[in-house]
């Protein structure tokens, strides 16, 4: 029975253990999407419980400005690496210049949408850097349905 307690308590030690590999994660990450330009954006990430984390992208380009919020599931891969799974929702607003042209009718506006991701994340023992590669489907609902892929890679510094 004690053995059986012993075991029980080292093996929920080692999931918490590998859980996180730190609380918050400040820095910056780039984003490739069929539905839009590239952008580059601030990323933070931010563990709140367990292997739960929240991951918010504050970012653009040149015509374009957007906020994405994603619900994230870290899991143990090896000693250094994780492998991650998420969705959330994203928003933002687009200017696009018309150049005296008539025939364009649209020239800004807001959109909606929602994404899911998969990615890795490693994170330096050495020094507190984290870098993570995510891939995912995207989807705009508003102003108009449209699907598209993303794929972005982020660099952070990783607060223990």
């Amino acid at each position: 029975m004690k053995y059986l307690l012993l075991v029980s308590i080292l093996v929920c030690f080692g999931f918490s253990t590998h859980a996180q590999r730190y609380q918050t994660a400040l820095g910056v990450k780039a984003d490739y999407t069929t539905l839009d330009i590239p952008s580059a954006e601030l990323s933070l990430k931010h563990f709140f419980s367990g292997p739960s984390a929240v991951e918010v992208n504050l970012g653009g380009s040149r015509r374009y400005i957007w906020l994405q919020t994603m619900y994230m599931r870290n899991q143990f891969l090896t000693s250094d690496l994780d492998w991650y799974w998420g969705a959330g929702a994203d928003g933002g607003y687009w200017v696009k210049g018309s150049y005296g042209r008539t025939d364009i009718g649209t020239t800004q506006g807001f959109w909606a949408g929602i994404d899911g991701t998969i990615g890795l994340e490693y994170t330096f023992d050495v020094v507190p850097i984290n870098l993570a590669l995510d891939t995912g489907p995207s989807m705009r609902i508003y102003p108009e349905v449209k699907f598209g892929w993303m794929a972005g890679f982020a660099m952070r510094y990783a607060f223990r």
